[in-house]
């Protein structure tokens, strides 16, 4: 019988758009550097909907409310285990946009930010967030595939 659990890190990213803007984060890690957009982990016991409220309240100083699971992308990461994240569009929020050390936050427009230098593969994982005909990325060695 093959084994039906394995360990998994797991994810979120969130899209935060007020009009024909969207919020972009420059990011400072130099594993993952340049524009994609604010999330982090889900920290043991937290639900996905609760960790990406705290993960953009960490990161951006926002408190959104209603944020929309649009899509998920997956993949294994160099110790060869499952890796989630959780893709999130959020239009409702409050408070003043604030940085953290995670890096410098921009207000652009999607053409604005198509013309930026994105996080490696992130131009892969933005058509889930425009297309409410995708939901999916899956990365498995050689696939690279939207569903």
């Amino acid at each position: 019988m093959s084994k039906r659990t394995e360990p998994v890190t797991l994810t979120n990213m969130c899209m935060i758009q007020a009009q024909n803007k969207i919020l972009v984060l420059d990011r400072n890690d130099p594993v993952w550097p340049g524009l994609t957009f604010p999330g982090g982990h889900v920290e043991a016991h937290e639900s996905f909907h609760d960790s990406v409220i705290r993960e953009i309240k960490e990161e951006t100083g926002l408190t959104i409310a209603d944020p929309k699971l649009v899509g998920v992308k997956q993949f294994y990461d160099h110790n060869h285990e499952r890796y989630l994240v959780f893709f999130y569009v959020a239009t409702k929020f409050s408070g003043k946009v604030t940085p953290s050390e995670e890096g410098k936050l921009t207000w652009m427009t999607k053409k604005q930010l198509l013309q930026h230098k994105l996080a490696y593969n992130f131009d892969r994982d933005l058509p889930i967030y425009f297309d409410q005909n995708l939901s999916e990325r899956i990365l498995d060695g050689k696939r690279d595939e939207l569903f």
